[in-house]
């Protein structure tokens, strides 16, 4: 009796999906030459420095050999016969108007069947798609996430039928754990037609036909007895506007509030808060939507002034309050949704069984991401508001890819306000902490720049931080550069000139000299991707919303300060109109330090104000300045 075959171990498997994705690209660089033309063949090889004679096919042979893609022999080289040769090309030719006939038909078929369901996609671009869909190696189970420190997954949403009347084409092809963008493309003839394709793996990934259950069974739920052993977890939904972030964040909010009640058999309570991050100023959603105060004390603990934690008995009354929490949302028109979430959503739930603290669970809708050239061309408010957004989800990724890097690697916490609420997320033992990054990308060909910069940003945080290299960049106690400040107006243009940025604040001028510093190590880390002026916009706008923070306190400072001195002054006119006696000396005297200490206050105001009002100048030209290199390169 033979033995009976084991099941194969997790090795095995990962070398099989290695195996598929090497399949996968050498398939995809086979297809690429294949439809490349004569003229870029030949640049190839002298590229690469390989001779250049011989037909065009036996280039292309030799191009594909270079670069370790096997050859199928045709055969046709092995026929010395010249008339069995005359005979073959016939039949070749043959087959090949047969088939271009065959094509033409189903062409015409294909646009007719789509005209009929209101389609206005092309043809061509969607048959070649169709064509690479059916050599895709079959998908892989899902990994659970309690296997891995950081699980980063990919969600695609459907794409729909508004979409495909206005011609958009289902351009991305998913089989866990390998996601394809197949970007349409035109050669330099401006004719023939091409795809050019991207790959990318990731821990999990999940077509259009998979529901948001599937999702949670391999990301959160996993997790569940982790976080009522006192694990925190912190999941992140990431990806362009209108990619789905807050449909798929909604659905695990709900599914996992009921798989935590389920376990804890009515024996925990939930303890729920939920904010937002909008433009540098946190909000909470449960009470008003006050105004709150990220504060970090001497011992280095974060703490969010006047955030309410809601105390909630059982889940019915956790989910009502996420659903108030979701409806009061900032949100925006940008550029590619009508009703985009332009604020970071945090809901934190701490699980407790009587006056024992559990675990700790984040749930964390971010903001819609825009690539700068979108930031830059709207109003100031938006522009302000993108660059805020993606200089936190750039702060956001280090964060991550340090949490891998191990407790000797620098969290850049402070390079953001999202970032700086979430420390906890990122620091402390490794096995304490797990996070979940789910990117939702959108099918449509026309958003396919937005997709592959939205998978390269997840695909970056699969990267492993070396410590030791992180280390040579922690923050030294005395700034390596002055603190900066740039004015480009000439001093007697402002009038009175604007005093030094937080000379009366050091405390302030300090964490803000922390945060640049941050954003400094960001931009290395970055290297190219992130351009020193990217982080001289992030910088200016830092300025500006600290600024305005300040000009709105002083400005109420200054009216009450001036509804005090009018109530003296009322005072003093009434003593000098009803006392016939009174003491023309002391009049003056206090008339003269009630005009003084207004003026004081005035003074101090309008300063503030000019120094502000300078600062959104340099904004602006700064931006038209990047408008215009923008416009160069694309």
């Amino acid at each position: 009796m033979e033995p009976k075959k084991g099941l194969p171990t997790q090795a095995e498997k990962n070398r099989e999906r290695l195996k598929n994705a090497r399949d996968y690209q050498i398939m995809g660089k086979a297809q690429q030459i294949d439809a490349m033309a004569p003229e870029e063949i030949l640049n190839e090889l002298k590229n690469k420095k390989l001779p250049v004679f011989g037909t065009n096919k036996e280039r292309v042979e030799r191009l594909k050999k270079a670069l370790g893609i096997p050859i199928q022999d045709s055969g046709s080289k092995n026929s010395n016969n010249v008339l069995n040769n005359i005979e073959q090309i016939q039949k070749k030719r043959e087959e090949r108007r047969r088939k271009m006939e065959e094509e033409k038909l189903n062409k015409e078929e294909r646009k007719a069947e789509n005209e009929a369901l209101g389609k206005l996609i092309d043809v061509d671009f969607q048959r070649m798609v169709d064509q690479f869909r059916l050599q895709v190696p079959p998908q892989q189970p899902h990994v659970p996430s309690s296997e891995l420190k950081i699980c980063v997954c990919v969600r695609k949403r459907p794409i729909f039928q508004k979409e495909e009347k206005n011609g958009e084409i289902d351009a991305l092809s998913c089989a866990n754990p390998v996601i394809m963008i197949h970007e349409p493309k035109l050669r330099v003839d401006g004719i023939t037609k091409y795809l050019e394709n991207h790959t990318f793996q990731f821990d999990n990934t999940y077509g259009e036909t998979e529901d948001t259950k599937t999702v949670y069974d391999s990301s959160i739920r996993p997790l569940c007895p982790f976080i009522l052993q006192g694990g925190t977890v912190t999941c992140f939904a990431y990806g362009q506007t209108g990619s789905g972030k807050t449909y798929t964040m909604r659905g695990l909010q709900e599914m996992v509030i009921c798989d935590l009640d389920k376990l804890g058999r009515g024996q925990i309570s939930f303890n729920i808060s939920f904010f937002e991050i909008y433009g540098g100023k946190c909000f909470d959603l449960l009470n008003d939507r006050s105004k709150l105060t990220i504060l970090e004390d001497g011992n280095g603990n974060i703490q969010v002034q006047g955030l309410v934690e809601h105390p909630v008995p059982n889940k019915d009354e956790v989910l009502q309050l996420i659903e108030y929490g979701n409806s009061v949302r900032t949100t925006h028109a940008t550029t590619s949704n009508e009703d985009s979430s332009r604020s970071h959503a945090i809901c934190q739930i701490l699980l407790k069984n009587g006056q024992r603290e559990l675990g700790r669970l984040r749930l964390v809708d971010l903001a819609g991401s825009e690539r700068a050239q979108d930031c830059i061309s709207n109003n100031r408010q938006r522009r302000i508001e993108g660059a805020e957004i993606n200089k936190s989800l750039l702060a956001l990724k280090e964060c991550i890819r340090a949490l891998r890097g191990g407790p000797g690697a620098h969290v850049p916490y402070r390079g953001s306000k999202l970032t700086l609420v979430l420390r906890d997320s990122f620091e402390g033992g490794s096995d304490e902490k797990k996070v979940i990054m789910i990117t939702c990308v959108c099918p449509g060909h026309s958003s396919s720049d937005h997709t592959i910069n939205s998978l390269r940003y997840a695909d970056r945080l699969k990267e492993q931080v070396v410590a030791s290299q992180v280390n040579q960049f922690q923050p030294k106690p005395e700034p390596a550069k002055p603190q900066p400040k740039k004015n480009p107006q000439p001093a007697s243009q402002v009038q009175p000139t604007p005093p030094k940025k937080r000379d009366e604040k050091p405390e302030v001028a300090d964490k803000f000299r922390k945060s640049f510093r941050d954003m400094e190590y960001i931009q290395k880390q970055e290297e190219d991707k992130m351009s020193l002026e990217m982080l001289n916009l992030h910088e200016k706008v830092e300025t500006i919303l600290e600024e305005e923070e300040e000009l709105l306190e002083t400005h109420v400072h200054a009216i009450k300060e001036d509804a005090q001195i009018l109530t003296e002054e009322g005072e003093l006119i009434s003593m000098a109109q009803g006392d016939a006696d009174y003491d023309i000396d002391t009049y003056v005297q206090r008339m003269e330090i009630l005009v003084k200490h207004k003026l004081t206050v005035y003074q101090n105001l309008y300063q503030k104000l000019a120094a502000f009002k300078a600062h959104l100048n340099e904004e602006e030209e700064f931006s038209n300045h990047m408008t215009q290199n923008l416009k160069k390169k694309f």
